[in-house]
């Protein structure tokens, strides 16, 4: 078992098409397809189902997704660590954050880092706190921002907890609570709401918060997109609660205080003491942006 099969599988896994796959590695499809078939020999199983009309993993194929995630990671932060004990930080860095992230400059590190070790190569995704939490859990990304509670993360990540920052009822500039200083869950459960989609990091401190008062809310409109969720509001859709640094300044809103409402928590994960080198030099960098005292243990 090679880098090189595992990767191939991988390739193939994301696009289901081998030529797309081929394309993406830089090697020829019949390169591409003998790699993994030659794994597929080695492990005993099949690991796609191939008709002239579509590709689809098999049962093994999808046990294998994890662990060669985990395994190149692994190998990426072997390199990294290598050239590290020789005095330089070098490597990949693959990093997770959520869409808003008012407690960082996330620029401002990574352009940070860039200066102090040139031979890192960070790419950042954004997505989902579920989806970043999954992602440092089986090593697919190194460093993690998400906005959710973590009373006891998963087997080998850390979390280290950034800023705890209660949300607000975020409402249209002219609505009738703009005379109104703070609110209650129950006179926000009294409105049609607009929210994340149910089930995503964060949408569940919100109805946790609502079921905990043993309150019903309508949520009229679901959406992952905050720039969507505020401009629904802005037209009077329905009520938001956010964290406030999510809405500074914004034109045509107004902000009111829940005094019993839920609070948004954003940490930083990373494997702990597996984490490369790359990842360590990165955590280092972020602290230099973090205010004073602003950082929690």
């Amino acid at each position: 078992m090679t880098p090189l099969q595992l990767r191939c599988v991988l390739a193939v896994a994301q696009d289901l098409h081998f030529t797309r796959a081929a394309a993406a590695l830089g090697i020829a499809q019949s390169a591409l397809s003998h790699q993994v078939a030659t794994l597929e020999a080695e492990l005993g199983a099949r690991l796609f189902e191939r008709t002239s009309r579509r590709v689809r993993l098999t049962a093994a194929g999808a046990a294998l997704l994890p662990r060669a995630r985990s395994v190149l990671a692994e190998l990426d932060r072997l390199r990294t660590d290598v050239v590290a004990a020789g005095g330089a930080v070098a490597g990949r860095l693959r990093i997770g954050t959520v869409p808003t992230l008012p407690e960082v400059r996330l620029a401002d590190v990574v352009a940070g880092l860039h200066r102090r070790h040139p031979a890192v190569r960070a790419s950042v995704v954004v997505q989902g706190s579920d989806a970043t939490l999954a992602a440092v859990a089986d090593g697919s990304l190194d460093v993690g921002f998400v906005g959710l509670a973590l009373t006891e993360p998963p087997a080998g990540v850390e979390r280290r907890l950034l800023a705890v920052e209660r949300h607000v009822a975020v409402v249209a500039a002219d609505d009738p609570w703009r005379a109104r200083r703070r609110v209650r869950l129950r006179d926000v459960a009294a409105r049609p709401c607009v929210d994340f989609p149910a089930g995503t990091g964060g949408r569940r401190q919100t109805d946790a918060a609502f079921a905990a008062a043993s309150l019903v809310r309508d949520v009229v409109v679901e959406s992952d997109d905050v720039g969507l969720v505020l401009d629904l509001v802005r037209r009077g859709v329905g009520t938001a609660l956010l964290p406030a640094s999510t809405v500074p300044g914004s034109a045509g809103l107004h902000t009111v205080a829940v005094v019993d409402g839920p609070a948004r928590r954003t940490s930083v994960l990373h494997a702990g003491d597996g984490a490369s080198a790359a990842t360590r030099a990165f955590l280092a960098e972020l602290d230099r942006h973090l205010p004073a005292g602003g950082a929690a243990g």
